[in-house]
C-alpha cells in the first residue's frame, strides 16, 4: 500500500491512500486517530450502494458518544493486494469522500 500527501488551500498535506470501492477507483485519506472506515452519503448515492440502520455509536474530537444511524455493508475494498468486503459507517463529512482509519490499516 502506498500512501501519499496531497495539500489543499496552503494546508500540510494530508495522507491519502489509492483505494477501489465497488469497482471504482477513488482516493481515501488516512485519519490516524479515526478507528472505522466512512463514507459520504453523496459517493454512496454515487456508488449505487444501498444504505442501512445501524445501532452503533461514534465517538469523534471533543464530543459526546453519538449513535451512527446508518451503514452500507459488504463493501467489495480493494488496496494494492489486499482485497474484501467492508462495513461503511455513513457520516456527514465537510471535505472527504472516504475515510479509512488507522486501526483498519494496521489489520491489513
Amino acid at each position: 500500500m502506498v500512501l501519499f500527501r496531497k495539500n489543499r488551500d496552503g494546508e500540510e498535506g494530508l495522507m491519502f491512500v489509492d483505494i477501489n470501492i465497488a469497482g471504482q477507483k477513488w482516493s481515501a485519506l488516512v485519519d490516524m486517530g479515526a478507528s472505522d472506515l466512512f463514507i459520504l452519503e453523496k459517493a454512496v448515492k454515487k456508488l449505487g450502494l444501498s444504505i442501512r440502520k445501524s445501532n452503533k455509536k461514534i465517538k469523534t474530537v471533543n464530543s459526546k458518544e453519538a449513535p451512527i444511524v446508518r451503514v452500507v455493508r459488504n463493501v467489495e475494498l480493494q488496496m494494492d493486494e489486499w482485497k474484501g468486503k467492508k462495513e461503511f459507517e455513513v457520516i456527514h463529512l465537510d471535505d472527504y469522500d472516504y475515510v479509512l482509519g488507522l486501526n483498519f490499516l494496521d489489520k491489513i
